[in-house]
């Protein structure tokens, strides 16, 4: 213990001495107390100068501007936008067709009134006037329909004008009708001009309205007979128009245009000094013709081959050009080819029997007012009585087509081709709870009561496909039938949403056999019609769209088939509807059909022949197999003010007998279990 004391001792002693050695402390020794500074001896190896970069660490840190690399799944490129459409080349192939076709572009006085009093209505053309209203009022040809030149393409005006009939058209004096007719061709119309119009058809002054060619006043203008080459070839104009109905339309309301020149005009146009301003001539006559004389300056496009890319390139795209043929029709032909490109042209009125009064340049027979007729017309305005009403004539072309329906499988494929381009617009017309249990993806939803409410039937695209769907196709198929007459490109869902999912949480409703279907009897005695001779009903509103919103936004009409027979078997026969089958003629005659009933195509049912035999003052039911043909009737008729039905489920509803219904929905074929989504 005592030896350990004494060193602690020592050991402390040790460290004071070493602590003042040092000047311990707080205070900051001075400089007689710092040692001295010792030199420090060079090394081999210098130390590195202080800029020397810091070495990398084992992992370095990239620096901020490295790209990050590219995920898993690369971002596809962009693909490169479509080619814009070639109007100008729709246009021209259109025209091609059409030239090409073998069409005569006229059809005499002669010949229209033989066709039309030849005791056969089938094969009567639908007759057009595009003369103005007045002119239309104080004479026009039985039975025609009025929609004056400058509206011909207008899309309202279209929807009035079959595309199942041969269309006869006429206006004045053949150069608006003229005009008219290629405009239809070139849409696919099959149109034919009356040679002359109206001047063809009648002597009347107070019918014809302007003054006809008269040979006696008739201007006698020199020609020549050398031949004219064109030495240039000039590049197409440009065309700015969306498609061929635009392009025409542009010509036909442009601006400064004139579609026709008096051969007065002309003359003192060449003749006035200054050959700036004169156009470029062109010669529609056959080559022989045109070597007999012809327009000094005029080169010789003979009319069918205008739109021959080769004789278009002598054509210039920034001069005014003036066409003429014989008297005016294959002239205007022409014109309105070159116009509907995008050329500044007009044609000469009368062509060259407006220019000369010699017989052997003219090369054709001249008019003469003596050979005129004086064939009948009648007078006053297009009303719904003379079959001119805009409904009637838009059911008759939608239903001259064939009621339009789509399959599931056909909407399914649609949708899953890997090309959303040509996707449908899918209108469902269930109520909202519906829709939100599920509903076709992409689809939209719209009350049926609503669908033509202006403002909602801004918002369906009229360049698109449209498929309507409900529960079972029968709203559907009427919604469907308002749609096309208002000229929409429509179909109903085969079955609507029973046909989709086999889901009862989705499709709600179905056909049901056991429920839906009825052993009332069928008979196989064909009803022949009567020929009442009713007025027709009036319309409830002169335009499509207008008439299917009064129509459906107080719903559809549908009539159970358990209802219709307890109207049939109640003892009074005062309160039967008339009822219209529209199923295929052999399944009326063969299969059977309810008695009473009447057979009609849907095709033939809107002509005015067979609504005058429609009763106005007494309900209509129409039937078919499931529905879906004859809602799209029943829409129609109930458009042209009809109190029409459409007899649910058809004849699977009314007959639990195959041989009798033939086909009806059935779970296990028609349905399927394709995708929905659901949500409102």
């Amino acid at each position: 213990m005592k030896k350990r004391t004494l060193f602690t001792l020592l050991l402390i002693a040790l460290v004071a001495v070493l602590l003042a050695s040092c000047g311990g402390g707080d205070e900051e020794p001075s400089a007689e107390q710092l040692p001295a500074p010792t030199e420090a001896p060079a090394t081999d190896t210098p130390v590195p100068p202080t800029d020397t970069p810091v070495p990398p660490t084992d992992t370095p840190v990239p620096p901020t501007d490295t790209p990050v690399p590219p995920t898993a799944t690369p971002v596809p490129p962009t693909p490169e936008p479509e080619p814009e459409a070639n109007t100008y080349e729709e246009v021209r192939v259109a025209a091609e067709d059409y030239l090409g076709s073998g069409k005569a572009p006229v059809i005499s006085a002669d010949a229209l009134f033989e066709n039309l009093n030849d005791g056969d209505e089938d094969n009567d053309p639908f007759i057009l006037s595009v003369r103005a209203p007045d002119a239309y009022a104080a004479g026009h040809i039985p039975g025609a329909v009025n929609i004056p030149w400058k509206n011909i393409v207008k899309p309202e005006s279209l929807e009035m004008i079959p595309t199942d009939q041969p269309i006869v058209v006429y206006c004045y004096t053949g150069h608006t009708g003229q005009l008219s007719t290629t405009a239809l061709n070139l849409l696919g119309y099959d149109a034919v001009n009356l040679k002359y119009g109206m001047m063809g058809w009648n002597t009347d002054p107070d019918v014809l309205l302007t003054a006809p060619y008269d040979p006696a006043t008739g201007a006698d203008y020199p020609v020549e007979v050398e031949a004219n080459e064109a030495t240039e070839t000039y590049d197409p104009p440009v065309q700015a128009a969306e498609d061929v109905r635009s392009a025409i339309d542009a010509w036909i309301n442009g601006e400064d245009v004139k579609q026709i020149i008096p051969a007065s005009v002309v003359f003192e146009n060449l003749n006035d000094g200054d050959e700036d301003n004169d156009p470029f001539i062109i010669s529609v006559r056959g080559p022989d013709d045109y070597a007999k004389g012809h327009v000094a300056g005029a080169i010789n496009i003979p009319w069918k081959t205008i739109a021959d890319p080769e004789n278009l390139a002598k054509l210039p795209a920034d001069e005014p050009i003036a066409v003429y043929c014989y008297t005016g029709h294959t002239g205007q032909v022409a014109a309105t080819i070159l116009g509907s490109l995008g050329y500044d042209v007009s044609n000469m009125k009368f062509g060259m029997m407006g220019w000369t009064l010699d017989d052997e340049v003219l090369g054709q027979p001249r008019f003469d007012p003596a050979n005129v007729k004086g064939y009948p017309v009648e007078s006053g305005e297009m009303s719904a009585q003379t079959g001119a009403d805009a409904v009637m004539t838009a059911a008759t072309s939608y239903f001259g087509g064939g009621p339009k329906t789509i399959s599931q499988d056909a909407v399914f494929e649609n949708l899953n081709d890997g090309d959303d381009e040509n996707d449908p617009y899918i209108i469902s017309v269930r109520a909202p709870d519906a829709y939100a249990a599920g509903h076709i993806p992409g689809a939209v939803n719209v009350s049926v009561k609503e669908l033509f409410n202006p403002d909602v039937l801004a918002e369906i695209p009229t360049d698109k496909d449209i498929v309507v769907a409900c529960y079972t196709g029968q709203t559907a198929a009427q919604a469907t039938a308002a749609l096309n007459l208002a000229g929409y490109d429509a179909s109903s869902l085969l079955f609507g949403m029973s046909s989709w999912t086999t889901d009862p949480d989705v499709y709600v409703k179905r056909f049901n056999p056991e429920t839906n279907a009825h052993p009332y009897p069928a008979t196989t005695e064909a009803v022949e019609w009567v020929q009442e001779d009713y007025d027709l009903a009036q319309p409830l509103a002169a335009d499509p769209a207008a008439a299917a919103y009064a129509y459906l936004q107080n719903g559809t009409k549908a009539l159970p088939s358990d209802a219709l027979f307890e109207n049939l078997n109640d003892g009074d026969d005062e309160n039967d509807p008339f009822i219209i089958s529209v199923r295929s003629e052999g399944d009326y005659t063969d299969a059977g059909h309810i008695e009473g009933a009447l057979w009609v195509s849907p095709s033939e049912l809107f002509t005015p022949d067979v609504l005058n035999d429609l009763p106005t003052d007494r309900p209509i039911a129409v039937y078919c197999y499931t529905g879906q043909t004859a809602g799209q009737v029943t829409s129609a008729l109930n458009m042209l003010g009809y109190d029409a039905s459409s007899v649910l489920f058809g004849m699977s509803g009314w007959s639990d007998d195959p041989a009798v219904f033939v086909k009806r929905f059935n779970p296990e074929v028609h349905a399927k279990d394709y995708p929905t989504e659901a949500g409102s």
